[in-house]
């Protein structure tokens, strides 16, 4: 079709050669009302204005980067709206959105097609703040928000492409009313709370993160070379920083010296290892270099993968907070192993002890060596170790045992099938120490006798002691947290919890591929 001839000739508005980006986004918009949407090109908005179409693509690379202006200027052009609370200012901001969206033809078909939402009214309408500092996540308001655009959105759209239905701003507003209330009931009771609680849960669901991250790397792995996990992390250790010392290694990776010897002489038989002397430092073969950047490359892959939708800037900060999180950590560890020494007792807790008494496979630790994983699994590992030293020097009770107990006392009455699930071990393991708590007097029973499908719940002792590793736990979490900024440590959170959702995904996948070769 001629676009000229389509368009009313009495519609031709020259604006000449030296038209700038925001005139054409002015007549682009007067278009929009005349043709809609669909007629909206930059073919059209050439003939329309008087404009050569390459002229406009000096400003616009394609229609879309023309559509983007568009809405960006009709929700610049909204009016600013002043309300204090979150609520309030997310209820302005969706009445002021759905305005501009019905104020030019097929409006909120454009804004549905935008890649981003533009803050309608520019950052008189940004809620983030104000979210946050009622107590929301930055992560929770920035999804607050999003839903509420949406909702926005839709309602524009029906109410465009269904005139006369009856549907207008009241009917809106109660819509609104009941989107806002399903948000406000997932309010934290305020931020201090909210951060309270994400940092006394962050060690648990740092180990499910390991856990998830760990899995998937052993699948992964598999299919390059059978490598065991601490036999890897050495390796990829090695390539990375070149060589080093027996003592250097166990602290970089958070595990004993034994344990670290052991791996060292078993790929030293298999020539994948050298050193000059018992005291020398380890250094990589030519076999073990290409056996590490064979796995170095797949570990570069998984960690793009894992760190998919983080910032540059939050990875930053992410591992800033690390550094003080893992030197907290270590300092904690050689304190509680100081005051075991002090009480005449040995240090109990050693990578296999937490093997047995919680942690996944052989090395005790959730290993991949990717850039993000290794200083989360040697953080994990020393706020186990240092964990487990105190609660055995004020309870008596190992690691696995405070875990155990701790699943007990949280909603008891606990079914013996919810609480194995819960512990991610098989029914022997669980059975013992659950038995093992029952003969001490901490945990009680109902149910038919010789039977494990009963229901448990801690006796007023094991509450006791619960309540006393809840308290260790809490001053743990609060000396690591203490002093971290507000912004960083929320930046850090959302980071965390972004690589936990892509941990998930990244274990289900290679579950599905492993089925798939099974097959």
């Amino acid at each position: 079709m001629d676009i000229a001839k389509a368009v009313p000739a009495g519609r031709i508005v020259a604006v000449g050669r030296g038209a700038d980006r925001a005139a054409i986004v002015v007549k682009a918009l007067a278009l929009l009302d005349e043709q809609g949407l669909a007629g909206c090109t930059i073919e059209a908005v050439a003939a329309w204005s008087g404009l050569d179409a390459a002229h406009i693509k000096e400003h616009f690379a394609d229609r879309d980067a023309l559509l983007v202006a568009m809405a960006e200027a009709m929700a610049l052009a909204a009016p600013a709206v002043t309300a204090e609370g979150w609520r309030d200012q997310l209820a302005g901001r969706a009445l002021a959105g759905r305005d501009v969206m019905l104020s030019r033809r097929d409006g909120g078909l454009l804004f549905a097609q935008m890649p981003t939402i533009f803050p309608v009214g520019g950052s008189a309408h940004d809620c983030v703040p104000a979210m946050c500092a009622a107590g929301f996540s930055l992560a929770d308001a920035r999804a607050a928000m999003l839903l509420v655009d949406r909702f926005t959105i839709g309602c524009a759209l029906a109410e465009q492409n269904a005139a006369g239905t009856g549907e207008g701003r009241a009917s809106f507003e109660a819509q609104l009313d009941v989107v806002l209330a399903g948000i406000a009931a997932t309010q934290p009771a305020g931020i201090a709370t909210r951060r309270d609680e994400r940092q006394s849960s962050f060690q648990s669901r740092l180990w499910v993160f390991l856990r998830d991250a760990r899995e998937s790397a052993n699948i992964s792995f598999a299919r390059t070379a059978h490598v065991n996990e601490l036999d890897r992390r050495i390796l990829l250790l090695l390539l990375a920083q070149g060589p080093m010392t027996l003592a250097v290694i166990s602290m970089a990776c958070g595990v004993d010296k034994a344990q670290i010897s052991r791996a060292i002489k078993r790929m030293g038989e298999v020539s994948l290892l050298s050193r000059g002397g018992i005291r020398s430092p380890i250094r990589l073969s030519t076999t073990g270099r290409q056996l590490a950047e064979r796995l170095q490359r797949q570990a570069e892959l998984r960690n793009r993968e894992l760190t998919f939708g983080i910032s540059d800037e939050q990875i930053v900060a992410l591992f800033g907070v690390l550094d003080i999180l893992l030197g907290r950590a270590i300092a904690l560890f050689e304190q509680e192993r100081r005051l075991s020494s002090a009480h005449n007792q040995r240090e109990q807790v050693d990578f296999q002890d937490l093997v047995d008494e919680g942690l996944p496979d052989e090395n005790g630790v959730a290993v991949d060596r990717s850039r993000v994983l290794p200083p989360f699994v040697t953080l994990c590992s020393y706020m186990l170790r240092g964990g487990a030293l105190a609660h055995k020097r004020r309870t008596g009770l190992s690691n696995f045992e405070s875990w155990v107990l701790d699943e007990v006392c949280k909603n008891p009455p606990i079914s013996w099938p919810q609480l194995v699930l819960a512990l991610y071990r098989d029914q022997s393991q669980a059975g013992r120490t659950v038995n093992h708590l029952i003969d001490i007097g901490l945990v009680e029973r109902t149910g038919k006798p010789g039977r494990r499908h009963g229901f448990f719940a801690p006796t007023a002792e094991g509450q006791r002691i619960s309540d006393l590793i809840d308290e260790t736990q809490v001053r743990r979490s609060e000396f690591l947290f203490q002093g971290i900024p507000a912004e960083q440590l929320d930046i850090f959170m959302t980071a965390f919890e972004t690589l936990a959702r892509n941990a998930e995904v990244q274990v289900a996948r290679e579950r599905a591929i492993q089925e798939m070769d099974r097959d």
